[in-house]
Order: structure tokens, then C-alpha cells, then sequence
């Protein structure tokens, strides 16, 4: 029986970059016995739509072709399935992708894509909602429901982001439970929960932070004065933010944020999101997810 690949892509990643990856894709398996189905979203929570709709095919592996978003939620799809999940980083981000070691080129990424080196790896859980990088709920929040109402949607526009958050953001107050230790009434400017290394553009919140190892990263940084700012601005582009006397690292299998608003303005994997509630309850689910992997 032939291998069936199914690349699911989104025409818009890349600056329109994935409308031209068909004829990378068609090309490349023009030779092999592989068969290849492509589908195109065409809006948001489609991909989750087309999955639906191919599994009853028995696909042997299903391959998301975007950026952050077009990744997270084919993923969100695949979690507790057998079939593994590749990955054709097209995005501005690419978080798990650079996690994965999966290279930005498209050649190489197919490569990867073909071979038949899977893993498992861990998958965060926040209020029913998968995440597989990192979610936040800090001045990170606020950058990234920032970054999505901009129209530059690259380096440049998360920059921009991230400074007008800097002069906008007011530090939050939560209670803490990390596997039942209590930290109360702390307010705080940065909090990060990572399941991975890397948040993006090469940026790195929490280094210490494995795909596979059942935990849970937690990095808090407390109320910072106008020049810890500049320190803090500093420390995230050196990837050195966990040295500072402010940031507290956690690990945890289960982290529960609760606020005195009935509102949680939060991100997952660089989607912002509003959590109708005052707990953010966050939690490991080990080995949740197959994925495909570099053999090397």
C-alpha cells in the first residue's frame, strides 16, 4: 500500500508564499510512489475541517505548510492520533518548527517530511486549548494582541509591537499554584509558560525547556521600574532574561494563574486569545503528539 501524504497549506503564509509551494510539492514527488493530496485553507479552523474530512482516508502522515497559526491547528487536530505530523515552515515565526529542527527551506523541509524518523513530544493544555510552544500571559499577551490588529505581520511589526506594549502595559496580579505551591498576590510584567525552547525569530524565554520531558516551564518577571525595562529589553534579545534578580523559573505538570478580574487577556503560540474566566489552569500532557523529525 502507498504512503499517503496529505500537505495541508495555507495559501497566505509567507507573504502569499504558499500559493507557489504546490509546484515545490508536485515536483518534488513527481518520481516517488508516494501518494500526495494538497489542500488549500481558506479560513480560519479549516484545517481542522480538512483533517476531519481525510482521516477517513487512512493518511500516513499529514503535513502542515504555514506559519505558527497553520501549524498549531493542524496539531490541535492531531493530538492523541497516530498519524504524525510534518511540518514546511513558510511562516515569520516558525517556533516549533526552529524547535524541531525543521530547516526553512522547502527542499530540505521534504526531505524530512519523506523520512521515517518519528517522535513524541509533550503537548501544554490551557482552559481545553492545545498549545505546543509557549503560552503567556504578561507583557507577551499584550505584544502579541498587539502584533495582530498591525499589517506588518514580521520581524518589523513585532518590534513595533513590543515597544508601544512596553509604554502600555500595566504589570498583572495572580495567585499562583504550581503542583499545589501557592505563591499569592504578586504582580507581575512578564509571564511565560514554555513546553518548548523557542518562542520565535530565534528568541529564547525559557533555554532550559524540552518538548519531552512531561514538564512545564513556567518564567515570571515581577513589576519592573523604567530602567529594569531597558535591562529586560536587553536580556530577551541576548536570551539571557531568566539571569535577572526579577525572574523567578519554575517547572510544574500543572500551573494555575487566577486573577480578581473575570477576564484573562492570554496568547497561545502566538494566537491571542480572551479567557472569559478569572483561572488560567495549564497543564503537560506527555507524548500527546507524533512528529516528524530530522534523522540527524
Amino acid at each position: 500500500m502507498k504512503n499517503k501524504i496529505i500537505f495541508i497549506i495555507n495559501p497566505i503564509s509567507g507573504k502569499g508564499k504558499g500559493k507557489s509551494l504546490k509546484l515545490i510539492i508536485d515536483d518534488f514527488f513527481k518520481d516517488r510512489e508516494e501518494e500526495v493530496i494538497i489542500r488549500f485553507t481558506e479560513y480560519e479552523g479549516h484545517s481542522i475541517q480538512i483533517i476531519q474530512e481525510e482521516v477517513r482516508n487512512n493518511p500516513t502522515k499529514i503535513i502542515a505548510c504555514g506559519g505558527d497559526g497553520t501549524i498549531n491547528e493542524v496539531a490541535q487536530a492531531l493530538v492523541g492520533k497516530s498519524i504524525p505530523l510534518g511540518v514546511i515552515p513558510i511562516g515569520s515565526g516558525n517556533g516549533l518548527a526552529s524547535n524541531l529542527k525543521i530547516p526553512k527551506d522547502e527542499i530540505k523541509a521534504l526531505e524530512i517530511v519523506i523520512s521515517d524518523k518519528i517522535s513524541q513530544i509533550d503537548v501544554g493544555l490551557m482552559n481545553g486549548k492545545y498549545f505546543f510552544s509557549n503560552m503567556g500571559l504578561g507583557i507577551d499577551s499584550t505584544v502579541i494582541h498587539r502584533y495582530t490588529e498591525q499589517s506588518k505581520r514580521n520581524l518589523l511589526g513585532y518590534f513595533n509591537a513590543t515597544i508601544w506594549s512596553f509604554f502600555n502595559f500595566n504589570p498583572l496580579q495572580f495567585n499562583l499554584s504550581i503542583d499545589g505551591f501557592e505563591i499569592k498576590d504578586k504582580s507581575y510584567f512578564f509571564v511565560l509558560c514554555s513546553n518548548s525552547n523557542e518562542a520565535g525569530y530565534g528568541i529564547s524565554f525559557n533555554p532550559n525547556a524540552k518538548l519531552n520531558d512531561q514538564k512545564l516551564d513556567l518564567l515570571c518577571v515581577e513589576k519592573l521600574n523604567f530602567f529594569q525595562l531597558l535591562i529586560f529589553g536587553f536580556s530577551v534579545l541576548t536570551n539571557q532574561i531568566h539571569k535577572m534578580k526579577k525572574a523567578n523559573v519554575f517547572q510544574g505538570e500543572e500551573i494555575i494563574f487566577t486573577s480578581k478580574f473575570d477576564q484573562i487577556k492570554a496568547q497561545i503560540d502566538g494566537e491571542a486569545i480572551i479567557i472569559n474566566e478569572n483561572q488560567a489552569k495549564v497543564s503537560i500532557l506527555p507524548n500527546a503528539l507524533y512528529v516528524i523529525i530530522p534523522s540527524n
